[in-house]
């Protein structure tokens, strides 16, 4: 089944809607956000609360704002919500303010989702969540927990990064429906699944908030989407997928974002270096979007000719944002100017939010910092006047370089600085306005630059949720694929498990073999295969690499589309991976297979998805380049093999609707 929603899925969907947040029930023990308010449950509470609500629409959708305020302190609680006309999604965002003269008493145990999603006892019910990145061969694994009566599972990020070792999706199936949630939020949260005796209850938000309002002050909750589904669990991801790009992704320009292809290269080269490097990719006539300049570019450490990420100080800089003056004596601008005038984008590393001892920060304004902890500070995103000069700093960097594609990393954990600020009766606040902050952070930037992307790094692929893929794109999925001997089995598990929930990343190829280079296509894709190099290598494969670049090129459309896993999830070296990526609007797709090194099946029969079983289909074997043409339902009910002789080795094939002349 496609991803395109049904007439009964809008129902649910309108339905939930309506019973729960236009009409919340007098005792207040439905309405999706709860919290603890002076030692009292939040559902006691609110019936007495004075109720205000208005509407707005606006394409494909529906606004409404709805707030509840108490009488008694001023406390408000105001709800944007909104529901979809073109899929059944159901999204709010919750906000606290003290309209009142005096501190509140404290409001503690906020769940902007809490909700009860009715299951009888004898049904089967399931959860399919995933990992997190975690630097491991097994980043975003797909999960299953079976939810019987009375059991429980928490769900949690580590340390304040909103997917450190688990990523901020689920899907709850519940019979032949369910329904896909996500946590908009790029810090800590929690979520647990509670099976009793009348349905699953879902509670999530911040790991933990205790604190109290001052007057005039407001807070926001995590983001909370809610999308319903009936029959195929697949067709519920495929949805997701396709409520994702067509509501939160960014549209630099206007125009639909496009993952880039990049070359990454270390940042301690010399200008002459870099630049001779980018014109060599355009000298070989090799398709590439942006050249990337990582770590090692900035501050004031002695050049080091032979420096990598591993034997360098780079590190030790991170809060000194200059270009190095011996490595780039002129700056940025020469380097930007290069890049333009060859038609490459220029994508530069920075990591502002963590600042080590003795640079320009601690030494300058120690007050916009939290910490120290270890050597190392915090940016603090929640002063605003901090906040202000980062911004202005690196939109002055964007400027200089013509930057198109601003990298943000982040190698630290924030939860022990956050922890750290708060007071006892203001427990989530360093953390609330942290990421408040970050966010008004981004949306300045890309307000100034119009055009800019942004990448959200954070040690690879470790705050990917609601929020950040709204503003940005994981570019780097992964810091696995940093280390010496990188597996592509790696590459391919990040790939089938990131794919079910966030339609755009873009994997990695390390080495010139065709293998690992189709482990890592996507809609984007990043060759660090020279990345120390100095100069372009005379002995590099350029045949191969110009053929695999436009392969990439040409299949970059089919993954805008719907995703299929064709084999079951595994990272075993003696197994295969197969995925369809098929667009419906061309009805067109590919399919392609990996044989692991130790496998000893030579062949596999995938059954592909999304076949009109009424329509003629070209099959194309891409390296035999063989075709096949038959029915649709021939296909769907036979399946097609597919044939690797080589270990580890690849197949790929495409396919589309068949036109006669």
């Amino acid at each position: 089944m496609s991803g395109a929603p049904n007439p009964g899925e809008f129902s649910v969907a309108k339905s939930w809607f309506g019973d729960l947040i236009l009409v919340p029930p007098e005792d207040g023990s439905r309405f999706p956000v709860s919290f603890m308010y002076d030692g009292k449950d939040s559902a006691t509470l609110l019936p007495a609360w004075k109720v205000k609500r208005s509407e707005a629409r606006s394409k494909a959708e529906r606004r409404h704002s709805l707030s509840l305020t108490d009488p008694a302190t001023g406390l408000q609680l105001s709800c944007e919500l909104t529901i979809f006309d073109d899929f059944p999604a159901v999204e709010w965002v919750a906000y606290f303010k003290n309209t009142g003269t005096e501190d509140t008493p404290i409001i503690s145990d906020i769940q902007p989702l809490d909700v009860l999603f009715p299951a009888a006892r004898e049904l089967s019910c399931r959860l399919h969540h995933a990992k997190g990145s975690d630097c491991k061969i097994d980043d975003f694994a797909p999960l299953e927990t079976t939810l019987r009566p009375t059991d429980q599972l928490r769900l949690a990020a580590r340390l304040g990064r909103s997917s450190n070792g688990t990523l901020p999706f689920f899907n709850l199936e519940m019979g032949e429906s369910g329904v896909i949630g996500a946590i908009g939020w790029t810090g800590g949260w929690a979520a647990t699944f509670k099976r009793g005796e009348e349905g699953i209850c879902v509670r999530a938000g911040m790991e933990e908030t205790h604190l109290r309002l001052h007057p005039g002050e407001e807070i926001r909750t995590p983001r909370i989407l809610l999308l319903f589904w009936e029959q195929d669990r697949l067709h519920g991801h495929n949805m997701l997928r396709r409520f994702i790009l067509a509501h939160h992704t960014p549209h630099p320009n206007g125009e639909f974002l496009q993952a880039p292809i990049c070359n990454a290269v270390w940042g301690e080269n010399t200008a002459p270096q870099q630049i001779a490097k980018a014109r060599w990719w355009k000298e070989k006539d090799l398709p590439l979007d942006c050249y990337w300049i990582d770590a090692g570019w900035h501050g004031d450490g002695p050049f080091k000719e032979d420096s990598t990420v591993f034997n360098s100080d780079w590190w030790k800089h991170v809060g000194n944002w200059w270009p190095n003056k011996t490595t780039y004596p002129e700056g940025l601008k020469s380097i930007g100017d290069a890049l333009k005038e060859i038609g490459y984008g220029f994508v530069l590393w920075l990591e502002p939010e963590r600042v080590f001892k003795d640079t320009f920060f601690t030494r300058k304004h120690p007050e916009w910092l939290l910490g120290h902890i270890g050597d190392s500070y915090l940016f603090n995103l929640g002063l605003p006047e901090a906040r202000q000069a980062i911004t202005d700093l690196l939109s002055d960097l964007i400027t200089e370089g013509g930057i198109t594609c601003y990298r943000q990393d982040f190698n630290t954990d924030p939860a022990p600085f956050w922890n750290a600020a708060d007071a006892p009766d203001r427990v989530g606040m360093s953390e609330i306005r942290h990421i408040e902050g970050l966010y008004a952070f981004w949306d300045e930037l890309l307000e100034r630059h119009p055009g800019l992307t942004i990448d959200n790094c954070s040690s690879g692929g470790r705050r990917i949720d609601l929020e950040t893929v709204s503003r940005s794109i994981p570019l780097w999925r992964s810091d696995f694929q940093c280390w010496p001997n990188f597996d592509p089995i790696g590459m391919q598990g990040q790939t089938h498990g990131l794919a079910m929930w966030v339609p755009l990343s873009t994997g990695c190829c390390d080495r010139p073999d065709t293998y690992a280079f189709r482990s890592a296509l996507g809609p984007g894709l990043v060759i660090t295969t020279n990345i120390y190099e100095r100069d372009p290598s005379p002995h590099f494969p350029v045949d191969w690499l110009r053929e695999r670049l436009c392969e990439q090129v040409d299949l970059r459309k089919y993954f805008y589309g719907d995703f299929y896993p064709l084999l079951s999830f595994s990272l075993a070296d003696d197994s295969w991976a197969a995925w369809q990526f098929h667009r419906p609007d061309l009805d067109e797709g590919m399919i392609l297979a990996l044989r692991r090194p130790k496998s000893p099946f030579v062949k596999i029969v995938v059954t592909p998805h999304a076949i009109d079983p009424d329509v003629d289909y070209e099959f194309h074997w891409v390296d035999q380049d063989e075709f096949q043409l038959g029915e649709g339902k021939a296909f769907a009910a036979s399946g097609i093999g597919i044939e690797i002789p080589d270990k580890p080795g690849t197949m790929l094939v495409r396919y589309r609707r068949f036109a006669q002349e």
